[in-house]
């Protein structure tokens, strides 16, 4: 557990978690809401998540070489710590899980309609946990790897140029209100979670953290202006009636097109997509084994657990009709664990004495 990272680790590790399956949805869920001004929401959502992790960075300043569950135990106290930790642990988990059911649906639904879905549960929490049970630096250096395709992503995504869009669609822009963009940047917060495995990571980059707010800035940038470009191109290569209609609108809008090399553009996306959907599950399969324990063999003994956990939770859920009700639980719950509580570990921090600070960003 002692495996150190450098910061542009620490970027990729940021924006390999944010960016995954809920995505491809996005655009039809904040239009349903924002209409036009859709994307708006999304830098709206990211303006709100830079303003959180300031929160995090004037956190860590003061506990640089603790990941959060150690923060925790150190500010709280054993019992109430460790009760907290094992709250982080169970929330990961859940998610961990909720996504790897989307992402069976989602296999399910474009390619491989005839498969069971407990094989294909297993294959996609057999590969995170392949990749989980490496150390830090090892899985760093997979998401860095991997994270050329995004650059593709774009690439594939100029092809849609070549069919009509219409840019009034957006237009008049601001005409959806302040109120609506707002409900809109709430359902986009939720499909960019991931920037808080800088609580677990940060402790782990090495050399010098003064200007780490800019890394972690420049992330959350990347990935706002990402899903932001994706969801204006879904704004105006669909009507606003069709938008509301279609589950995965970032995949159908590849679906018609069609190349004399290339066919079926948006089975190449989704092909290339699985990488990132993976790469999110093996974050929050390291960050729950990282909140109960910093010894690495205790770690790598949690990591299986919690893919057994994750597998049952992922099968459960499968078997429903329909998980919309867990999953409303699960983002006002999950919610309340990356912001309110980092704030108030903030705040009762400034009663402690004795805490190392790093320089300023």
């Amino acid at each position: 557990m002692n495996t150190t990272i450098n910061r542009s680790q620490l970027f990729f590790l940021i924006i390999k978690t944010q960016i995954g399956i809920g995505l491809l949805s996005l655009p039809s869920q904040i239009q349903s809401s924002a209409k036009g001004d859709a994307w708006i929401s999304v830098l709206v959502a990211g303006a709100a998540i830079q303003l959180l992790l300031i929160v995090y960075w004037q956190l860590l300043k003061k506990f640089p070489d603790l990941t959060l569950s150690e923060i925790t135990v150190r500010v709280f106290g054993a019992y109430t710590g460790k009760t907290l930790n094992l709250i982080y642990y169970v929330f990961f988990i859940l998610i961990a899980g909720y996504a790897s059911t989307l992402y069976v649906q989602l296999v399910q639904t474009w390619m491989l309609s005839m498969t069971p879905g407990w094989v294909l549960l297993l294959l996609i929490i057999g590969t995170g946990l392949y990749l989980a049970l490496e150390n830090l630096r090892v899985i760093a250096r997979f998401f860095v790897l991997t994270s050329v395709l995004f650059g593709l992503l774009i690439l594939i995504s100029f092809l849609n140029f070549n069919n009509e869009v219409q840019v009034s669609n957006i237009l008049p822009i601001g005409e959806s209100g302040f109120v609506q963009i707002l409900m809109g940047s709430e359902k986009t917060f939720f499909s960019m979670l991931g920037f808080e495995v800088i609580l677990y990571f940060f402790a782990q980059v090495q050399g010098n953290r003064k200007g780490m707010l800019r890394v972690v800035s420049l992330a959350n940038c990347f990935v706002t202006l990402f899903y932001a470009y994706f969801v204006f191109i879904c704004l105006i290569g669909f009507s606003p009636k069709a938008l509301e209609q279609v589950n995965e609108p970032v995949l159908y809008i590849f679906k018609g097109l069609s190349y004399q090399l290339f066919d079926r553009l948006d089975l190449i996306f989704l092909s290339i997509w699985i990488v990132p959907m993976t790469a999110t599950i093996v974050s929050y399969l390291c960050l729950a084994g990282k909140s109960l324990t910093t010894n690495q063999s205790s770690y790598r003994r949690l990591v299986w657990i919690s893919g057994l956990l994750v597998y049952l939770i992922g099968w459960y859920l499968s078997a429903l009709e329909n998980i919309d009700f867990f999953y409303k639980w699960l983002q006002y719950g999950y919610l309340i664990m990356i912001a309110p509580l980092p704030i108030l570990l903030w705040l009762v921090s400034f009663f402690l004495k004795n805490n190392k600070k790093v320089g300023s960003a």
